[in-house]
């Protein structure tokens, strides 16, 4: 999520396009929303009080807040595309606070206190700036109550030299395509995926080719591990893709759960 690349050589700003064709996208993918908001809701309860106001970095299109709000949680969205904070607005409660930042943000500490923060689904990955991960995370701990809890995820090096495998490769869905290129800094962490677009305009039979580009690296458990003790987080733990299995060296999505320091 940061920094948020300029368009440049026809690129769009991220999610500009893939905004509208996204909730169908991951649909496709089967993006099990309900079991991260499960494992989120076992650390909620671990709390040791009631969790009640819940910040969602990088909520995109609101998926994530609308299953909070169905649960009673209070809760404020944060994304970088303002595209996909039009669809979370319509897809929320009336009134819901809904704020364009690309992070690290200095404003984000001003929001809060919070009882619990997350950033799901490779949210965190897009943080490329130098020292970008361990900003947001005192960003993050400033706008926690003592003893707040802070659950994420991050897509793995294995996740990515998968993706980065594939080559070219894209899809048909009958209103709406795409075509994937990865780009990969060589002895790097830093990757960029290159997503052309086909999106329906005016007539039914004429379609707009779209390009986003999307610039994001994994971090290693060292780094995260190292940047949340630094942001005064404890009780860090991370498990294997929203589940109560532990990382291993095949763990496709590390899922990290802390807890601000009282």
């Amino acid at each position: 999520m940061s920094p948020l690349p300029v368009p440049d050589a026809g690129y769009e700003l991220p999610y500009s396009a893939l905004a509208r064709v996204y909730d169908r996208w991951m649909a496709a993918d089967k993006v099990p929303y309900d079991q991260w908001f499960a494992f989120t809701k076992e650390r909620f309860d671990e709390a040791g009080f009631a969790v009640k106001t819940v910040l969602d970095v990088c909520c995109g299109t609101g998926m994530t807040i609308r299953t909070l709000q169905d649960q009673g949680f209070q809760v404020t969205g944060v994304d970088a595309s303002a595209s996909m904070l039009d669809i979370a607005r319509a897809r929320t409660d009336p009134g819901t606070e809904l704020r364009q930042l690309t992070l690290p943000d200095e404003r984000l500490a001003e929001l809060g206190p919070f009882d619990a923060a997350l950033v799901c689904f490779d949210g965190a990955n897009y943080l490329t700036g130098e020292g970008a991960l361990t900003a947001t995370l005192r960003q993050l701990a400033r706008s926690l109550r003592p003893g707040g809890v802070l659950v994420f995820d991050l897509s793995t090096r294995p996740t990515f030299e998968s993706i980065d495998g594939l080559g070219e490769f894209g899809e048909d869905f009958g209103d709406f395509a795409y075509v994937w290129n990865t780009h990969h800094l060589p002895d790097s962490p830093y990757y960029e995926y290159v997503v052309s677009l086909f999106v329906p305009e005016g007539d039914e039979d004429l379609y707009r080719r779209v390009v986003e580009r999307h610039a994001q690296r994994w971090f290693s458990r060292d780094e995260v591990e190292r940047a949340l003790r630094d942001a005064n987080f404890t009780a860090v733990t991370v498990s294997d893709n929203y589940t109560s299995g532990p990382a291993t060296d095949t763990t496709r999505r590390d899922t990290w759960s802390a807890r601000l320091a009282t």
